[in-house]
């Protein structure tokens, strides 16, 4: 897999930490205020390991390494003295400028020039920045985003550079995971009035359903929504979505009525696919308006 930087982001290919060291680019600006050091330190990519090699955003992942001091001083030489090694999801194994990531461990063992340090840790990908960052979890040119999806665990030593290094571009080790998602699609069931038009403002029945970052909307009766069935979020990490139901304008005699069918599908691989549904239907009276709003849970914890 080919991890590409962008600028302010620390890089990871050969190629390009040599181009940054002939300029003379040592880390960022954050390292004029402590005293120059000679630590070194790098993590091994060849002892980097994460397991399992698919895991959705509550499983627990077990992320194992090596910290290798490659200078000349000892790092936590002193009694108190300490740095911070961080762990982030991303699409294509970039770190961003000064991003904390979805775990986080102080290391204040000393480490002596030439010494190194194992690690292993486990939590699940999904704490942190990662479901402030994603949520549809999507790394691929195709629409429907098939899932799962792969991404990259990295690990970045001195996260908090606290400590200002012979060289930083060599503080990360990165590894590709596959991101297990849920498959949501949203099955129209009915709407028993109304007018093709525009979502919230035509008479009808309105479906909106949000993740947090993306919101998808759909207004019925429609002329152009194709098949009865939509997919909402192709690749969805966290396990939970708001749905909601409304209608608008009445124009029956008594009351109005609609409603979609929320199907989740999530699949690891080698396991049987879990589903779990929901109806979500609301109703309004004559020349009325009413609305359901649904907190749904899509994906089964024990999954």
């Amino acid at each position: 897999m080919l991890f590409r930087d962008r600028p302010h982001r620390s890089v990871l290919l050969i190629p390009l930490l040599i181009f940054l060291s002939a300029c003379g680019g040592k880390g960022s600006t954050h390292h004029s205020s402590p005293p120059r050091s000679n630590v070194d330190l790098a993590i091994s990519e060849a002892n980097f390991t994460v397991s399992p090699a698919a895991a959705d955003a509550d499983d627990p992942i077990t992320i194992s390494g090596t910290i290798q001091n490659v200078g000349s001083e000892t790092a936590n030489e002193m009694l108190g003295d300490s740095f911070r090694i961080r762990f982030n999801l991303s699409t294509d194994g970039t770190w961003e400028l000064n991003e904390v990531g979805f775990l986080e461990q102080i290391i204040t063992a000393p480490i002596p020039p030439g010494g190194s340090l194992d690690f292993t840790y486990t939590g699940p990908y999904g704490g942190g920045e990662t479901l402030n960052r994603f949520s549809d979890f999507c790394n691929s040119t195709n629409p429907d985003c098939p899932q799962p999806q792969f991404g990259v665990i990295g690990a970045k030593v001195d996260g908090a550079e606290e400590i200002n290094e012979v060289e930083e571009g060599n503080n990360f080790a990165f590894k590709p995971i596959q991101v297990v998602g849920t498959v949501v699609a949203a099955t129209f069931r009915g709407c028993d009035f109304g007018l093709p038009g525009d979502y919230g403002a035509a008479p009808g029945c309105d479906l909106s359903i949000t993740d947090g970052l993306t919101t998808y909307t759909q207004h019925q009766p429609c002329v152009n929504c194709g098949d009865a069935t939509q997919i909402v979020f192709p690749n969805e990490i966290r396990r939970e979505i708001v749905v909601s139901v409304t209608i608008r304008d009445c124009s029956l005699p008594l009351q109005c009525g609609g409603s979609w069918e929320i199907i989740a599908a999530t699949s690891k691989p080698g396991l049987p696919v879990s589903t779990k549904n929901a109806l979500v239907s609301a109703g309004a009276p004559s020349g009325g308006d009413g609305a359901t709003v649904a907190h749904i849970e899509i994906r089964d914890p024990n999954y």
